[in-house]
C-alpha cells in the first residue's frame, strides 16, 4: 500500500481583486504549505473504494479526492483503486484539506501508473477538479492569482506557525456572498491583509478574540495562524493559547515538498 500525505497550508495575505462574469471571484494571495497533514492508503484492487477516519467528511462522489480519480481514470485506463483517507486537517477551516487530498492522488497516480505523465497533462486535470488543487501540486511558497489557479514560485522562506481551529467551520460560498454585501455598502477592505476577514468576522465575531492576540485568517476561516522565525517562540506563543485545537507546524519548502508528500 502506498501511504501519501496531503499537506495544508496557510495564505499569508488574500486580496480580493475582481469578480469574473461568471460569479468567480478573481484573488491574489501568497500562500505557504506547512507541516499539518491528512494520511492516504492506497492500493490498486478490481474496482474504486474509498473509505473516510477522522474529521468528517463527504465519502462519496462529493469528495474531491473521488473526482481526482474519476477523472484521472477517464484519461488512462487505470485498475481499480481502494483509498483509505485519514483525515487531520479539519475542513471549512481555510486549510486547503480537501484540495490537498485531490492534488496527492493525481500525484501518487501518476507515479503509479503514468509515470512519463508531464506536469502540464497534471495540471489540466488539477484545474479541472477544483481551483485550490493546482497549487497543492507544487507545494512551498507560492503567489496564486485568478481564481486562484495561476501559480508562481516564490523564494523559499524558513519559519514556523501555530496553527489555531476555532471550532466552527465557515462555508466559502457564505463568506464571499457577505464580502460582496459589504463591498455593495461601501466597506473599506484596504487595511486588511486577507480581505475576507471582515466578512468572516461578521458570520462568527468570535474569532476575534484570536486577532487581539495578533493571529491572521487563513483563506476563507476560520482557521487562524500567527508566524515566527524560530520554533521556541512558536511553542512559546502555542502555551498562551487557551481555546480551540492548536499546532506547531513549520513551513515545506518546494524542495522539500514532493517527497514528503509521496514519501519519495
Amino acid at each position: 500500500m502506498l501511504k501519501v500525505r496531503p499537506l495544508a497550508k496557510i495564505n499569508l495575505y488574500l486580496k480580493v481583486v475582481g469578480k469574473r462574469p461568471d460569479g468567480y471571484h478573481l484573488i491574489e494571495s501568497e500562500v505557504q504549505t506547512i507541516s499539518l497533514w491528512d494520511e492516504m492508503g492506497l492500493e490498486p484492487s478490481e474496482e474504486f473504494s474509498m473509505e473516510c477516519f477522522g474529521e468528517k467528511v463527504p465519502c462519496n462522489e462529493e469528495n474531491l479526492v473521488y473526482r481526482a480519480y474519476k477523472i484521472f481514470a477517464e484519461r488512462y485506463p487505470i485498475p481499480g483503486l481502494r483509498i483509505r483517507l485519514y483525515k487531520k486537517i479539519p475542513p471549512g477551516r481555510g486549510l486547503g484539506g480537501g484540495s490537498s487530498n485531490a492534488a496527492a492522488l493525481l500525484l501518487a497516480l501518476s507515479e503509479m501508473f503514468r509515470p512519463e505523465m508531464s506536469f502540464g497533462e497534471i495540471l489540466s486535470m488539477a484545474r479541472s477538479i477544483g481551483a485550490d488543487v493546482a497549487l497543492f501540486l507544487l507545494g512551498g511558497h507560492l503567489k496564486i492569482s485568478g481564481i486562484g489557479e495561476k501559480l508562481e514560485s516564490l523564494p523559499e522562506i524558513e519559519g514556523w506557525a501555530v496553527v489555531v481551529d476555532p471550532g466552527v467551520a465557515i462555508s466559502t460560498k457564505e463568506v464571499y456572498e457577505k464580502y460582496d454585501s459589504l463591498r455593495r455598502e461601501g466597506f473599506n477592505f484596504v487595511p486588511y491583509e486577507n480581505h475576507l476577514l471582515p466578512a468572516a468576522l461578521s458570520l462568527h465575531p468570535e474569532l476575534e478574540k484570536y486577532l487581539k492576540a495578533g493571529m491572521k485568517l487563513t483563506g476563507s476561516g476560520s482557521a487562524l495562524f500567527k508566524t515566527f522565525p524560530y520554533r521556541s517562540e512558536a511553542e512559546e506563543f502555542y502555551g498562551k493559547i487557551s481555546s480551540g485545537r492548536k499546532w506547531v507546524v513549520d513551513f515545506v519548502p518546494l524542495s522539500r515538498y514532493r517527497k514528503l508528500v509521496l514519501g519519495e
